[in-house]
């Protein structure tokens, strides 16, 4: 990577102090830890990173070293972090309430995926209809398939 030139790239966040106003991000194929600054988590949807989060970043090099300078998703947020076994899949909403901040969509296998309200927080939507096809990354949980994201 030249001085100047920028990649997008995902990383696990190492550490990130709020307080601070920065933190370092680790990515594969670069020699040492990525800086990242408060202002660039403040103007992204995420607003919050913590240790092992998994983030889709724009990189930039300079002289000074790596920084993101911008965040593009949260793909696994360290209290959920992706398993093996994630996928991307279709999926048909069920049902989705607002005000119980949570829903489902099915599976053509007949299985149900939990679908958080935080993920259409993320996406700054406020209800997905019923019977709407929608395309997810899950994982298998103890309790069944959760969306760990919504990619359409």
């Amino acid at each position: 990577m030249r001085n100047g030139s920028t990649t997008e790239m995902t990383g696990i966040v190492r550490w990130f102090n709020q307080y601070k106003g920065y933190g370092f991000v680790e990515i594969e194929g670069i020699p040492e830890d990525v800086f990242i600054h408060f202002s660039v988590v403040n103007q992204s949807a995420v607003k919050d990173l913590a240790k092992n989060d998994v983030i889709v970043c724009t990189v930039q090099k300079s002289d000074r070293g790596y920084q993101i300078i911008k965040i593009k998703k949260l793909l696994s947020h360290s209290k959920y972090p992706l398993s093996k076994d994630t996928k991307k899949v279709t999926a048909v909403m069920k049902w989705f309430n607002p005000s119980k901040g949570f829903g489902f969509a099915q599976l053509r296998s007949g299985d149900d995926v939990f679908i958080h309200a935080c993920l259409l927080k993320k996406l700054n939507l406020k209800d997905i209809e019923p019977n709407k096809k929608i395309k997810l990354l899950i994982q298998h949980t103890n309790l069944g398939y959760e969306a760990i994201d919504i990619l359409e």
